[in-house]
């Protein structure tokens, strides 16, 4: 017999008609700071350090440096109005109650049209942001075009790369990359490639969760109809082989981290670092693993909440990483 997922109970809560009013608690949901915080905010903080790195704290422009922050995380609002859109319906059948996550637009918070709405007023911002940029940083609207490509990319209906298997391993990375490379350039006017690096480390790190986010929701998602590749392949340690990705890809970056440097032994610190905290959400990844597969072939009601709990501490893990990687930046860096 053909093995298949226990999905969740259809959520009864009716969707908003227009007219309901828009609910303030909807702004924190858009936030969402388990998301923001791991991915764009630890982005930002490497692109801090970098930057005292590059230039130290005299040679950096901080006013343009404070506008770059605020147009990317206006950018990420963005993908966040987005995603919600995409998912409404999927997210119908969504345990928010075990992922400990609130849905305005299923609540009744907030419309689709408050949504397009705000969109437009945070688009507008950001583009108004980056254009004055541009008459600094030259390049600036390359690496804006690159953002917005995987804001609509990843989340907007039309396109929905996010309902599509891998795109979780393929762009969350990069969106990283891209905010720190953004903040370092308009600070300092360089495409540095430690930015490049030390991001494209976190930005790995940090993915582990989001893959493992897919397979926690992979219940919601299959009834759905979204493609995600832990519905495309259930059978398949998405989490497990993610983190051993990770741990691979850092243990190559040594090289070009030290040559970059110009000490072998920060480098050497920097990607222990890595790999240290790639081996926790690997071990983290791999539990999560096995509560799929549990879910697979049998009736598991808390799927989602112990699989949650294991989430969780994977973006503890992360941002102790990037924590960790700022300390030693600034520690044995010799940091101006």
């Amino acid at each position: 017999m053909k093995p298949s997922y226990q999905v969740s109970e259809r959520c009864v809560t009716k969707p908003p008609a227009a007219g309901d009013g828009f609910n303030p608690r909807t702004f924190w949901r858009i936030a969402r700071i388990e998301g923001l915080i791991p991915f764009t905010g630890c982005a930002i903080l490497i692109g801090f350090v970098v930057t005292l790195w590059e230039v130290g704290r005299w040679g950096a422009d901080w006013r343009l440096c404070v506008m770059a922050v605020v147009a990317t995380l206006l950018v990420h609002f963005d993908a966040h109005i987005w995603n919600d859109i995409m998912d409404l319906e999927i997210d119908r059948h969504e345990k928010s109650r075990e992922t400990k996550r609130d849905r305005p637009l299923v609540y009744g918070w907030a419309t689709v049209g408050d949504y397009r709405k705000l969109s437009a007023i945070i688009t507008v911002l950001a583009v108004v942001l980056a254009a004055y940029l541009t008459i600094q940083r030259p390049l600036m609207p390359i690496l804006f075009i690159i953002g917005f490509s995987f804001d609509y990319g990843y989340n907007h209906p039309r396109i929905a790369l996010g309902h599509q298997p891998y795109a979780e391993w393929y762009i969350f990375p990069w969106l990283v990359v891209a905010v720190t490379v953004t903040v370092v350039y308009a600070a300092t006017g360089i495409l540095s490639l430690l930015a490049l690096i030390l991001s494209l480390l976190h930005g790995l790190t940090v993915t582990c969760f989001a893959v493992s986010m897919m397979r926690r929701d992979v219940n919601s998602d299959r009834r759905g109809g979204k493609n995600t590749s832990a519905v495309l392949h259930p059978e398949i340690p998405h989490s497990t082989i993610y983190g051993i990705i990770t741990l691979l890809v850092s243990v190559l970056m040594l090289y070009p981290l030290a040559f970059i440097l110009g000490s072998m032994d920060l480098a050497y610190l920097l990607i222990l670092t890595t790999a240290v905290i790639a081996g926790i959400n690997t071990v983290f990844g791999a539990r999560i693993d096995q509560l799929c597969t549990r879910a697979l072939y049998s009736i598991f009601p808390e799927f989602e909440l112990k699989a949650n709990k294991f989430m969780v501490q994977q973006v503890g893990a992360s941002m102790v990483h990037v924590v960790a990687m700022t300390i030693t930046v600034l520690a044995f860096g010799k940091v101006a």
